[in-house]
């Protein structure tokens, strides 16, 4: 198989999965408002308070910021102050984003790292939440690496992009 037909393959397959991820994201935004509308009605009509849903939110927006990262890259939607960018020639913006790219890959990397080591010592010692529930804390926690895993990844998809832009310069 040829090199480019794998980049092709693999780009495809981390642009699908980024986009599956950013859809769930909003499944889980829905499931939030859901769960907050009958915590207020149980609280408010039933007088009688879920317990769990402060924590269970709190889970569920971590969940979206971390499963949505990578779809946010991949429609070029993060937040960005362009005001001396927009003013540089395209050949210097397109240096300047792949520049900036490298150390947010760099971060992406050491954040995929980082939490999956805090995600597995968690399971180790049998962390728990401190919740009526007590929720094993590593379960949530490991959302964050696979999140971050999948930015890197649509990251290195964006890096690649600049990269080839530069080179056909």
């Amino acid at each position: 198989m040829e090199i480019k037909t794998i980049g092709r393959f693999l780009e495809s397959f981390i642009n699908r999965l980024s986009t599956f991820n950013g859809y769930l994201s909003g499944w889980i935004i829905l499931g939030m408002a859901v769960l907050e509308t009958v915590a207020v009605i149980a609280r408010r009509l039933l007088h009688n308070p879920l317990h769990f849903e402060d924590e269970y939110s709190a889970y569920m927006m971590v969940f979206c910021v971390f499963l949505g990262g990578a779809f946010t890259l991949l429609k070029d939607a993060h937040v960005r102050v362009d005001l001396i960018a927009i003013r540089l020639p395209e050949g210097t913006r397109v240096f300047l984003r792949a520049l900036t790219s490298c150390f947010a890959l760099l971060f992406c990397i050491v954040l995929t790292w980082q939490s999956a080591r805090l995600a597995v010592y968690y399971q180790q010692i049998g962390h728990k939440s401190l919740s009526v529930l007590e929720t094993s804390t590593w379960i949530p926690a490991a959302i964050i690496p696979i999140g971050a895993a999948i930015l890197t990844l649509q990251m290195v998809v964006s890096l690649a992009s600049d990269i080839r832009i530069l080179l056909k310069k």
